[in-house]
């Protein structure tokens, strides 16, 4: 990440640049709009990096607000909700209302405006899980990227720096 962030620090029209640890999530301030950062970050990244088609979820900080303040689940166990930002395409409404059938109390998902929420065990042997398996094989076909929601908050501590 540091030579990452040394290389995005020669862009001129990037202003600001934050990384958060090892996660791959950059913050970027720049006087751009997001479709030439993604240009730029996936130059860098595939010249400099060798990193081919890199995949990746852009946000202004006021969409980035949104996607926090949408969050469906409560926020008691925070490390239980895993935020999943699509890197394409998002799954369309109706994908959503056909697996709704499957969801438990304990393990379920939400589609608010293209961002997926999960809530419950990523992991294991429990009939809980099933429900997170099913949706990860549906991103094969649309990948997303996730963090969970601790990691997602602490992003927008650190953009707000």
């Amino acid at each position: 990440m540091k030579e990452l962030k040394e290389e995005l620090n020669n862009v001129k029209s990037i202003i600001k640049i934050e990384t958060y640890i090892q996660t791959g999530n950059l913050i970027i301030e720049s006087s751009e709009d997001k479709i030439i950062i993604r240009k730029e970050v996936t130059n860098i990244l595939s010249e400099k990096f060798n990193v081919k088609d890199p995949q990746m979820a852009i946000y202004t900080i006021e969409e980035y607000k949104d996607i926090i303040s949408s969050t469906p689940f409560e926020l008691s166990n925070p490390k239980s909700i895993l935020v999943l930002f699509p890197t394409q395409e998002t799954l369309e409404q109706s994908v959503y209302e056909t697996e709704k059938s499957e969801m438990t109390s304990t393990s379920k998902w939400e589609l608010i405006n293209g961002i997926i929420y999960y809530f419950g065990k990523q992991n294991g042997a429990s009939t809980e899980v099933k429900v997170f398996r099913t949706l990860n094989k549906k991103f094969k076909t649309n990948p997303h990227t996730g963090r969970n929601f601790n990691t997602v908050k602490k992003m927008l501590d650190l953009a707000n720096k």
